[in-house]
């Protein structure tokens, strides 16, 4: 490549010296495209005479770049993989370089060839030409990013090889497809990958020539670099991600991903929920007796004890068998719930519903306390039901049609919500109870997704889950949230390839809730149960009567569920609810 005396034009890529025509040609392409007047400044602020750090700080002056990271240290210890969306061509690659060079010295940026015009950046420059992916000098590009992570270095890459543009069926501005070449990079060389948010955007102009020639847009990027001046530029660095903790998916699928992590990261798509009316939290209730409690459990004990479990019991009642157990219930009701700001602030969890439906509960015999309970609704017992305060159920709704148990108001206290065991014997109590019950095929529920969970978290939710809006169910006080268009991409691309499985759908979801959520918080506990259980995810709402939660209605035909789930919850009789023929029961 020709070095001229440190001057910026198109003739630094020619292998010799241009004579004639050729010459001409270069210095009318070099004013057409902006390089000539980017020469002038460069050689005006000595840029040349620069090193790396000084020139990236001279260039963030020059154009008066506003420039907000949350960058923190990076680790040491091995390889690292640095991805980011490339929104702007050029002017993000310097930038994001710069605030990683705060961080570590051995920073390498896979890039465009264009940017080889800065002599003083090479060396932290791998070039690549992303219009010839088979192009020799490519090769020799991928060998360099191997040696330079076999040595432990930060390699950042822009996957989408180009800068972004504007994609008609998304109806906004986004990367090209990003190409799957870091995750098989993050592999071989077991280097975990960063994604990097960068927040930025070129003038209308650009996005307006690209559309019509997608030529235009290389073309302009030196003049979208000049037009850079007092341009804000957000850096969002995220969670760092092991490689080998990505959902199993195919590369392209598990790359797909990972560009979906890193748009989930926008400053904009962090809101918080709207703030509520204030409550002012009443002291618990006074805790039940344990005495009392146990006379209670007792009394019903040999008739209604579904399954137990050493001292565990798990138990049905109605209300007004178990008073005092049922005051207990709702005082521990209402402290769980606080824990996951859903709390009511009254001194106890309840209300009338408390008195037509079924309690299931563990009892501890040794410790006389309730480890955690379900509120049963029998819809062919009772009317209204809880549910209809959230949503209109039309008459095509199952629970409309036929027996069902609505489920609700679910808890395990605090100490026992790591205990597999406890939800384990509630989900047992609930088999035993329909096999004691066979005409109940169907539960139906929400699961309650809390505030505690970001608004994003709760959209991601929805969009996974339900697959289509169902008109049998409409909620009375809807879910909002803005349209993502980088997460129907997401949807839309797996369903074009009918690869993922539904296990991997909500790994997926899993995960990418994970990423967003900032103490790594994953799924709610129960959409997971009822998820293996087959459940079918129909509408979302926010139940105004109990805190403004979220909840996720779903259902779940309980002969469709698989058999190994049907052994584990209902027990030996199981084969005897599966094929129980309600028509020809008494």
């Amino acid at each position: 490549m020709q070095q001229l005396n440190n001057e910026l034009s198109l003739a630094q890529f020619l292998a010799k010296p241009a004579t004639g025509f050729k010459a001409s040609l270069i210095k009318v392409a070099d004013k057409l495209l902006g390089i000539n007047k980017l020469n002038q400044l460069y050689q005006q602020h000595g840029f040349a005479h620069l090193d790396g750090q000084d020139f990236l700080d001279a260039f963030v002056r020059l154009f008066k770049l506003n420039i907000n990271s949350n960058f923190h240290n990076l680790a040491k210890d091995k390889p690292l993989i640095i991805v980011a969306n490339h929104p702007l061509g050029g002017v993000d690659g310097v930038v994001l370089l710069r605030e990683l060079l705060k961080q570590r010295s051995d920073v390498k940026v896979l890039a465009n060839l264009g940017l080889s015009l800065f002599k003083p950046l090479q060396k932290y420059f791998i070039f690549t030409n992303p219009l010839q992916a088979g192009a020799t000098g490519n090769v020799t590009s991928l060998r360099m990013c191997e040696q330079h992570l076999q040595q432990k270095g930060v390699l950042v890459v822009f996957p989408a090889g180009r800068v972004s543009y504007y994609q008609k069926a998304f109806n906004t501005v986004s990367d090209h497809r990003w190409n799957r070449s870091f995750i098989k990079l993050a592999e071989r060389y077991n280097a975990d990958i960063l994604p990097v948010h960068i927040q930025a955007s070129n003038r209308k102009r650009f996005y307006f020539f690209g559309r019509i020639y997608f030529r235009f847009r290389l073309l302009m990027l030196v003049r979208e670099m000049l037009a850079s001046t007092n341009k804000n530029i957000q850096l969002t660095m995220t969670t760092t991600i092991d490689n080998t903790a990505i959902p199993n998916l195919s590369t392209l699928q598990q790359s797909d991903l990972v560009r979906l992590a890193t748009y989930l990261q926008q400053p904009s798509l962090q809101g918080d929920w709207p703030a509520v009316e204030s409550v002012k939290m009443q002291a618990l209730a006074p805790a039940a007796s344990g005495d009392l409690m146990a006379a209670e459990v007792n009394k019903i004990a040999e008739a209604q004890t579904l399954v137990s479990y050493k001292t565990w019991l798990v138990l049905h009642a109605d209300g007004e068998q178990i008073p005092h157990c049922l005051a207990q219930i709702r005082r521990l009701r209402e402290q769980t719930f606080r824990d996951w700001q859903e709390g009511s602030g009254a001194a106890q969890d309840g209300d009338d519903f408390d008195y037509s439906y079924q309690h299931l509960f563990i009892f501890d015999q040794q410790q006389q306390q309730i480890i955690g309970a379900y509120r049963m609704g029998q819809t062919d017992q009772i009317s209204p039901t809880y549910l209809e305060q959230m949503f209109n159920f039309s008459a095509k709704f199952v629970g409309k049609q036929t027996a069902c148990l609505e489920m609700g108001r679910s808890f395990i206290v605090s100490e026992y919500q790591r205990s597999y065991q406890a939800l384990l014997m509630l989900f047992k109590g609930i088999g035993h109870f329909v096999v004691k019950y066979p005409k109940y095929r169907t539960l139906y529920g929400t699961v309650s997704l809390s505030r505690c969970y970001r608004p994003l978290s709760i959209y991601l939710i929805e969009q996974f889950l339900i697959k289509q809006p169902d008109s049998s169910a409409i909620a009375k006080q809807s879910f909002t949230h803005a349209k993502i268009a980088e997460v129907q991409r997401f949807l839309d691309s797996a369903q074009q390839q009918n690869k993922i499985s539904s296990a991997s759908k909500i790994e997926i979801l899993d995960w990418l809730v994970k990423q967003i959520e900032p103490d790594n918080k994953g799924l709610p506990v129960l959409v997971k149960q009822y998820h293996q259980l087959g459940a079918e995810f129909i509408a979302l709402a926010i139940d105004g009567q109990f805190a403004q939660t979220p909840g996720l209605l779903l259902k779940v035909h309980l002969p469709d569920t698989a058999d190994k789930w049907l052994k584990l919850y209902l027990g030996k009789n199981w084969q005897n609810y599966r094929d129980f023929n309600i028509e020809f029961a008494d």
